[in-house]
């Protein structure tokens, strides 16, 4: 079987003829050219050929915003808006003056409307750089007082959405049978968690949804059109697997809160996808041990960046009993595991043997590194988990 024919059946609930093993590589790749120090004979190679020579599959689950001819595609971050040409679709703004001020790494853009004006900012330090983040870090949030939900609401009430999918083919064509080019939408499951993870710092985002819950749910309902269109150019897309959502944590998307926002916009989208013939992926890379119950009801179909002990609470063991036999887990190997610094060779190995032992014949399951793979990774390292997933 190709990677691609792999992970499809897996997904589908049936065995493939080995296991998938798909790590994510792109952090580890750009930290590495950085920093010079990635492999001599890798240094002309993409992603994609890099996996092949590694022999794993190409992840194309989260795109590599990086890796972009967009202009515009990171100036509207702070407003969660993202444009690359992999994506089913693209925003463009209307209704609003947008001036914007490049110092050095730091991106200052002024939102002004005709009920007021908000003003955002974001950075890339050096620190990140080193570790091949693509995303800049937000500094200053759309809403920092009161007046700014109206004037969000406002930016949000006039986006054009429309469905582009020359971008997304072109770089399914590209990956070919190395790997899934999954359909990525929005990295939040619904507007409260929009609002939660892109607009605001996130204990001001609790105290507003305490003291002014009617102010939050207003921007949310302005904010729930762009979820429904860029969700249904989705599902309208050529893409097999969309991806909706991620970076949950049983302390802050705490159960009572899942239950009551993300988890009807999950059992929606999937129900929706399920009709289609199409799957919904989700990324579910922190504490996730109190969200299990609600996880198993919510209806999707692969569990993305699966990060288990001792990067977090449970053992993956604990994690694919929870999951059952109808949620794929694709992960399971602590990024630590792949760090000489962090874990010893004889224990490495020992873990990764284990993995494959119980998981190599077994479905809905796919290998890969939880949440990515880092830039202190060893390259043997890597091989080795090839080696042996190329041996079951």
């Amino acid at each position: 079987m190709t990677h691609r024919e792999r992970i499809l059946k897996a997904i589908q609930g049936e065995i493939p003829d080995r296991l998938p093993w798909v790590p994510r590589l792109e952090f580890w790749h750009r930290a590495r050219l950085r920093q010079g120090t990635l492999p001599p004979e890798l240094q002309s190679l993409s992603l994609t050929e890099i996996s092949a020579s590694l022999g794993v599959g190409c992840y194309s689950s989260i795109p590599d915003f990086a890796d972009t001819t967009y202009a515009d595609a990171m100036l509207d971050r702070a407003l969660g808006i993202v444009n690359h040409p992999v994506l089913p679709y693209r925003v463009t703004l209307e209704n609003v003056d947008r001036r914007i001020i490049k110092r050095g790494r730091e991106i200052v853009v002024e939102y002004h409307t005709p009920v007021g004006s908000i003003r955002t900012s974001m950075i890339f330090t050096d620190e990140m750089l080193d570790s091949g983040v693509s995303v800049p870090w937000t500094v200053d949030h759309a809403i920092q007082k009161p007046q700014d939900f109206e004037v969000v609401g406002h930016i949000m009430s006039n986006l054009r959405i429309e469905p582009q999918f020359q971008g997304y083919l072109a770089h399914r064509q590209e990956i070919g049978e190395q790997g899934l080019a999954v359909g990525f939408l929005q990295g939040t499951a619904c507007p409260i968690h929009y609002i939660m993870r892109e607009l605001m710092p996130l204990d001001q985002f609790f105290f507003a949804l305490h003291d002014e819950p009617e102010r939050v749910h207003r921007l949310a309902d302005k904010i729930a059109p762009f979820f429904q269109q860029t969700q249904a150019i989705g599902a309208d897309s050529p893409a097999e697997v969309l991806m909706v959502g991620g970076n949950y944590d049983d302390s802050i998307t705490y159960p009572a809160f899942f239950e009551k926002y993300i988890f009807p916009a999950l059992r929606d989208y999937a129900d929706e996808l399920h009709r289609r013939g199409k799957f919904l992926m989700t990324h579910t890379d922190g504490e996730n041990q109190k969200l299990f119950p609600l996880y198993r009801r919510a209806g999707f179909d692969i569990a993305d960046s699966v990060c288990p002990y001792p990067m977090t609470r449970c053992t993956l063991n604990e994690i694919r009993t929870s999951f059952g036999e109808h949620v794929t887990i694709w992960g399971g190997i602590p990024s630590t595991l792949l760090c000489a610094t962090s874990t010893p060779e004889d224990e490495f190995r020992h873990s990764v043997d284990a993995i494959v032992e119980r998981y190599g014949h077994q479905t809905h399951f796919i290998l890969g590194v939880s949440d990515m793979v880092t830039a202190d990774c060893e390259w043997d390292r890597l091989q080795y988990i090839t080696d042996k997933v190329g041996g079951t």
